[in-house]
């Protein structure tokens, strides 16, 4: 199981879990997470510190 964890300017941290590292995607608009759940979720370039991926 892949695990993306978006880490905010404001240092929270969330996870979403993912079915490969192509399920993340930077658009014009910031980045875009596609979750194994079938949700969409967008950031913002301004609201990201990091995008890291990691395997539970």
């Amino acid at each position: 199981m892949l695990v993306a964890e978006v880490t905010t300017t404001d240092l929270r941290k969330t996870r979403y879990q993912v079915e490969s590292t192509d399920d993340i995607k930077k658009t014009r608009q910031g980045y875009k997470i596609d979750t194994a759940g079938g949700e969409s979720v967008s950031f913002s370039e301004e609201e990201v510190e990091s995008i890291s991926v990691v395997e539970e």
